[in-house]
Parts: C-alpha cells; sequence; structure tokens
C-alpha cells in the first residue's frame, strides 16, 4: 500500500513512521512541524489511513497513535514502514 506517498501529502508532517505490532494493528509515529496542530494533524492521519485500507479490503486493520517519536534503525537511517516480526 501507498502508505509513504499517503502521509507525505498531509501537512505539518516533519517526519512519520508506521510500526505494524500485529497482524491486524498499525502504530503511527509522528514528528510534527513546529507550531502544528497536533490533535488535528492526528485526526487527518487516522481519517487519511483508514481510507486507504478499507480502499483495499484491510478495515479490519486498527491505527493507533504513538506518543513516542520515530525511531532511526541502528544504521541511523529511519525506516517508514516497520513489519510485523
Amino acid at each position: 500500500m501507498a502508505f509513504e506517498t499517503l502521509l507525505e501529502s498531509i501537512p505539518d508532517i516533519d517526519l512519520f513512521q508506521i510500526v505494524q505490532t500485529s497482524p491486524t494493528t498499525l502504530r503511527v509515529r509522528i514528528r510534527s512541524t513546529t507550531g502544528a496542530d497536533r490533535e488535528r494533524l492526528w485526526t487527518a492521519v487516522r481519517q487519511e489511513l483508514a481510507a486507504l485500507l478499507g480502499a483495499h479490503g484491510a478495515d479490519q486493520v486498527s491505527v493507533e497513535r504513538a506518543h513516542e517519536p520515530p525511531e532511526q534503525s541502528p544504521g541511523g537511517k529511519y525506516r517508514v514502514v516497520m513489519p510485523h516480526s
């Protein structure tokens, strides 16, 4: 699915990361731009992801808001999507 393209189109997101914590749960980490309305931003992210998941027949997948920021891998990169292992 086009998670990266979708979230890059939402204003006020500086950095994001989607972590699949279970087969039916996505946890979204967001670092917003300075001065962004975080509640409005989260509402937009949740709605857009729900629409994308629904369009792909995956509306049983829940989307959770993470309170921690995106994390770097040991190599120093930010992975946009981290699949369930």
